[in-house]
């Protein structure tokens, strides 16, 4: 996760500067991929969407009805899914398709191209590459509308940049590498030592002080989650070592990330979880369906679990908001940490919130038709 422990407090992260600092960088570049495959999976079949409207929402919809406002995905109740679909709501299916076989035990193997029709398209391909597991956690998670989806690529955007690139220019995505390999970078990313809901402990696994880092499309932070992690660690595999550094070793070598926070326990609302990250990027890898850097397993992980558990705590202490308003919160959450009682985002929530609809406004041409934050 990119800022705070979802249910067990924050850890302030401000890489939102870089990208409003850099927007061409964030939020606009293309970026040539060094990626074998871009997907980052073997190719399966279907892409398991339903998604009926490739339309953009009626302006006046999103946000105006209060009977969405206790709906943790956004998903409209039973009784209002005939206005929703009327309103230029896309329809789902039963969540099984691309992700019928996808668990947080036991990870994800698909093929996260875009479908042929595909409702979320920016006509880019750079920024369309996992529209297919978009559209598929979009199913699992409840959400029903286009724009749900497009905002979830422009906070994307946000995070990593969406397009793969591998570099140690910081300047581009606001972090090491970009897209699914994205992965934060101390100072250039906003992150005060130990790193995002890291500790500044010696790691009992290799001996060393490893700062905790955020990882992937949406910056996911096993850290904060306790997710991506495996008990053990697997016969003939090496466990790196974070360090103190900004930038971390990265390659096909490394296989698992040793961070201290991670080797110690990371408490959840389960228990406490400790382990090693799962880092693996070859494809054919039995260890890859869980890894880090699978952009399926990313999706999953943030649209199955992460998600709802952020939009329930963001919104938690606050009253009377529409539903377009309970995103904003999420996404203002997801940076700071910080949930408010308020409708009303002010500062770094707020200045991450706009960016985002930047960012959607570059994606997709035209301008973001609803109210702003």
């Amino acid at each position: 996760m990119r800022a705070t422990s979802i249910v067990w407090g924050p850890a302030l992260r401000w890489r939102w500067l870089v990208c409003l600092t850099a927007l061409g960088a964030c939020g606009g570049s293309s970026h040539e991929s060094s990626a074998p495959d871009a997907n980052g999976a073997p190719d399966t079949d279907s892409s398991g969407s339903t998604f009926a409207d490739a339309g953009t929402p009626d302006a006046t919809t999103p946000g105006q009805d209060s009977s969405l406002a206790d709906s943790p995905s956004g998903a409209p109740p039973a009784d209002a899914t005939a206005d929703a679909t009327d309103a230029g709501a896309v329809a789902t299916s039963d969540g099984g398709g691309l992700f019928a076989h996808c668990s947080l035990d036991d990870g994800c193997i698909a093929d996260c191209s875009p479908p042929a029709d595909d409702p979320i398209a920016t006509g880019n391909a750079s920024y369309d590459l996992y529209d297919g597991c978009l559209l598929a956690g979009m199913q699992i998670a409840g959400m029903t509308e286009a724009w749900q989806g497009e905002l979830l690529k422009a906070q994307a955007m946000n995070e990593s940049g969406i397009t793969p690139d591998i570099t140690t220019d910081d300047t581009m995505c606001g972090g090491q590498n970009c897209g699914i390999w994205a992965i934060s970078a101390g100072s250039a990313s906003g992150d005060s030592p130990p790193g995002p809901c890291g500790s500044s402990a010696v790691d009992p696994f290799t001996g060393t002080v490893d700062y905790s880092h955020s990882y992937g499309l949406f910056q996911e932070t096993p850290a904060c989650e306790g997710t991506f992690l495996r008990s053990t660690l697997p016969s003939g595999h090496t466990c790196t070592g974070t360090t103190e550094a900004d930038n971390i070793p990265f390659g096909a070598s490394v296989t698992f990330y040793c961070e201290s926070a991670t080797s110690l326990g990371v408490t959840t609302s389960t228990g406490t979880v400790k382990g090693y990250i799962d880092a693996v990027e070859s494809t054919s890898d039995a260890l890859y369906p869980m890894s880090i850097f699978n952009p399926a397993y990313q999706i999953y992980v943030y649209l199955d679990h992460t998600w709802a558990i952020n939009f329930a705590q963001a919104n938690a202490g606050a009253t009377g908001c529409t539903l377009m308003q309970q995103w904003y919160l999420s996404l203002a959450y997801w940076l700071t940490g910080n949930a408010t009682t308020s409708c009303t985002l002010t500062g770094p929530g707020l200045a991450y919130v706009q960016t985002a609809i930047s960012n959607y406004e570059m994606l997709y041409g035209k301008a973001w038709p609803y109210p702003g934050p």
